[in-house]
């Protein structure tokens, strides 16, 4: 739905016209936006909810909006989750009078309590569905300033899923608000927020397509009604196809069902992602000749099914759901996304050749379903039972209460194939604490009960779609006979990141294929992290690197294209995206998306693009490191990734041999980059046409030997096999041992912090992130002169204070006497420690350890 404003603004008064209203108007019915210009105060306040209250020192919002956009992300452990006021005033159109009113939510999170002219409206509970409150009785008319107060809760509910999250929970009014104004004979509105109206296909073939419709009319009247409820079919270009008429009686204050047969359609054009073709069903109430109330929503023809050994089917073929996951935050505007960041998203997904998008980990935004519909992605969409549950029967209840509701929501959508009741549900244990092995079987047996009866519900709901479950690779899902439950069984499989090698995904597999034959399987997340800042010619898991990341993915890629039985696959994650309190080179962003969090695309994005959209292309993969350094004759990779025959490479005007793409459209070349600007040319072509992909890397030089007039200065990332590249464009380069006439460290081992262990203080992050450990010395063979040495410290392990301490000596001069970074600075806190030094002799960095082994994590050496 488009956001428009639709008041004029006047002091804090909305004068409601209906004739100059920027409004959404369906027949009889009228919808119109509240998203401009309300107060907001971030606090728990006394009568906030009353009638008049004076909000002139609350900050002025407009909708979407959270109070979480920044705050999760300091080095503060925690962010505000609790309570928060919105208030707003309008004064309603004389119009209005006699219809019936109701304010709409798209989602708000996640406790929500409703006030109109200070009487208590309604909650609801739970952050990522839509619901609405009929709020007649409470308007006033004749020029009365109506007042809405809102007030919105955060805070941890342990009755509410989710309980455990590897995102932000983003406190606010996040989504669009809208007040909507009908008939009082109408669809019924009070459906679990949904519109009252539900169309299925029960039968769909290449030859005819049946359509039946179910539903809900109120009667707000004070007598019965007769009417007819008018269903229409319309093609995409409006041309009538199907119409039927019913004629129903309801009593006063009554709810009266209805079904309808529209027959067949002949020759339907089906919808699937490469032709997403939708008619239209306009459902309309009539009464004594007038049209009262009308809602229309889309229909797409289209068949599938999911099979064990053959994979996913559509519209009677076979077809590889090629996915990726999706979460609805950007940086700095957290979750309170525009439309146009909905359609931005859904675009760089479809772009990249995707045709299947699972909503992880909760129903999004209407206009995201909306959008796939028209764009055709096919849609996996979740519950927030994320990591553990609560055997509480309250939880069960709000499960099922939200399942219901994402269900007949979206039911209309014909993007939808698959409806996820919950997600790697054995990741925690009943205490809330992650845990690798459950020995509880007390508590398994609740998890099974409890994912028993989400899955029937899920089934009851809706019959015409498949029901599925993420789950991590645990065999405790097996052995308690967890992942036979729902129809198709999502894995979640990071090996080559967390533990294990890339090669080790394919067998994990083809063993879960061979012992549950039965078992529909579909990989529904795997990932890597990368961060920009961070580059190697030597790849490492847990490194971070852009090319490790795209040595996964390559893997991966090839591997899944050999096992035809998966139904199919779905990368973790399309964009970066918030995950507060976890460490690596990035705190609190978990970095394994294809795009940054700001939506700067990362060089893996191509490799799926070059596999998955057919639009020929070829891409030079190396924008995630375009400023590097090395040695001058130094041999660089230079990767491309295409879909064209034969790639040719161009450096600097010399020509490299033209090569063939290997089976997942990769060519790589070895080459010598020069100090400066290198400009890199690859080109192919496709049936006479040429492509063509260029960009300038620039490369700083630098000497081994650095007993030289000219050295300068050296920053060493130090313990790492990566350079660093900071955000004044300095590079950090990758450590290494001590060689004669050079610069190098005397023993240690490189290490890397806990992937959980998040560093603060520092704009340096990556720096501090790789240490090494043990190290007796640094050694840098520099001619005499002046210099300013940098040593960097973070405190690798949670370690009391006392269990670390080293002296450290610069030319036997002792410059720190007993470090002791616990107590000192902190756990992962990070410090910096300058001197300057006089030297004919080289410098000789020693590292005495009194207790414990000695670590150091960067060292920077400049000339002065």
């Amino acid at each position: 739905m488009p956001r428009r404003s639709i008041f004029l603004v006047g002091a804090l008064l909305l004068l409601l016209s209906i004739p100059a209203l920027a409004q959404k108007i369906t027949g009889a019915r009228t919808q119109f936006s509240l998203n401009d210009n309300w107060r907001f105060y971030p606090s728990g306040a006394e009568f906030a909810s009353g009638k008049q209250v004076d909000v002139s020192a609350w900050e002025r919002v407009d909708l979407p909006h959270t109070w979480n956009a920044k705050d999760p992300f300091d080095d503060d452990a925690t962010y505000r989750r609790g309570i928060s006021w919105y208030r707003k005033t309008l004064v309603m159109n004389e119009q209005l009078k006699g219809q019936r009113i109701f304010i709409y939510f798209e989602g708000s999170n996640q406790v929500t309590d409703v006030y109109v002219n200070g009487n208590y409206v309604g909650q609801h509970r739970g952050g990522y569905t839509a619901f609405r409150f009929d709020i007649t009785e409470f308007i006033k008319y004749d020029g009365v300033a109506n007042s809405i107060a809102v007030q919105v809760n955060n805070a941890t509910d342990f009755l509410i899923p989710p309980l455990s999250v590897g995102y932000a929970m983003y406190g606010g009014i996040y989504r669009d608000v809208w007040m909507e104004a009908t008939d009082p004979l109408h669809f019924s509105m009070s459906d679990h927020g949904a519109g009252g109206v539900y169309i299925s296909t029960p039968k769909v073939t290449e030859q005819e397509a049946t359509i039946k419709i179910k539903g809900l009319v109120k009667n707000d009247g004070q007598g019965p009604a007769d009417f007819e409820v008018v269903h229409s079919i319309y093609d995409a270009a409006q041309k009538l196809m199907a119409t039927q008429r019913n004629t129903i009686q309801a009593g006063a204050n009554q709810e009266t069902a209805f079904e309808a047969d529209l027959g067949a359609i002949a020759s339907p054009k089906l919808w699937s992602p490469e032709q997403p073709y939708l008619y239209s069903v306009v459902s309309e109430i009539i009464q004594k000749g007038k049209v009262i109330d009308r809602q229309t929503n889309p229909l797409g023809f289209r068949w599938f099914s999911f099979n064990p050994e053959t994979g996913f089917s559509l519209n009677g073929k076979k077809y590889v759901l090629k996915g990726t996951n999706r979460h609805q935050d950007f940086k700095g505007k957290g979750s309170a996304l525009t439309n146009e960041d909905h359609y931005r998203d859904l675009k760089i997904i479809k772009d990249m050749g995707c045709n299947f998008l699972r909503l992880a980990h909760y129903p999004q935004d209407p206009e995201v379903l909306r959008l796939a519909d028209q764009m055709g992605l096919l849609i996996w969409e979740e519950i927030p039972v994320v990591n553990n549950m609560n055997p509480d029967p309250g939880f069960l209840k709000n499960a099922q209460y939200m399942l219901r509701e994402m269900i007949r929501q979206h039911y209309n959508h014909p993007s939808i194939i698959l409806w996820g009741s919950m997600n790697e549900v054995l990741l925690w244990s009943k205490g809330n604490e992650r845990i690798q092995v459950h020995t509880d079987e007390v508590y398994l047996q609740e998890v099974r009960k409890f994912q028993v009866k989400m899955d029937s519900t899920l089934r009851s709901e809706d019959p015409s779609r498949y029901s599925t479950m993420a789950m991590h690779m645990s065999k405790d899902y097996e052995q308690y006979k967890m992942a036979e439950i729902p129809q198709v069984a999502g894995w979640n499989i990071y090996d080559g990141w967390y533990s294990g090698k890339v090669e080790e995904f394919g067998p994990a597999f083809d063993k879960k294929h061979r012992e549950h034959p039965n078992e529909v399987l579909l990989v529904s997340e795997y990932g890597a992290e990368s961060d920009l800042q961070v580059n190697t010619e030597n790849p490492q898991r847990l490194d971070f690197s852009g090319a490790y990341q795209r040595y996964y993915h390559e893997s991966y890629l090839s591997q899944i294209n050999k096992r035809p039985y998966f139904a199919g696959t779905a990368i973790w994650n399309q964009f970066d995206f918030s995950q507060p309190n976890i460490g690596g080179t990035i705190s609190h962003v978990n970095h394994k998306g294809m795009l940054t969090w700001d939506r700067i695309h990362k060089d893996v994005y191509y490799l799926y693009k070059a596999n998955w959209n057919p639009e020929p292309m070829v891409y030079i993969a190396s924008r995630d490191w375009m400023h590097r350094g090395g040695k001058s004759g130094q041999v660089s990779t230079i990767e491309a990734y295409t879909n064209l025959p034969e790639i040719a490479l161009m450096v600097n005007g010399k020509r490299y041999a033209a090569q063939k793409p290997n089976e997942i459209g990769k060519v790589s070349w070895k080459v010598n980059l020069t100090g400066g600007a290198n400009v890199v040319i690859a080109s192919g072509t496709k049936n006479g046409k040429n492509y063509t992909d260029q960009l300038s890397i620039r490369y700083q030089l630098f000497d081994d030997q650095i007993n030289t007039p000219d050295f300068k200065s050296v920053a060493i990332n130090v313990g790492s096999n990566t350079q660093y590249t900071d955000d004044s464009e300095a590079i950090w380069i990758e450590d290494r041992p001590y060689s004669s006439g050079s610069y190098g460290h005397i023993e240690g081992v490189n290490a890397n912090l806990n992937l959980k262990s998040m560093i603060t203080h520092t704009e340096d992050t990556p720096l501090f992130y790789s240490y090494l450990d043990n190290l007796k010395a640094y050694r840098l063979d520099v001619a005499a002169g002046r210099y300013e040495v940098e040593l960097c410290f973070a405190e690798p392990e949670k370690l009391a204070p006392g269990n670390r301490i080293f002296d450290v000596y610069i030319n036997d001069a002792k410059v720190m006497d007993r470090v002791d970074l616990v107590k000192d600075n902190g756990f992962a806190v990070a410090s910096k420690h300058k001197f300057i030094v006089e030297t004919d002799k080289g410098l000789y960095i020693r590292f005495d350890a009194l207790k414990g082994k000695a670590v150091l994590n960067g060292l920077k050496v400049k000339k002065l």
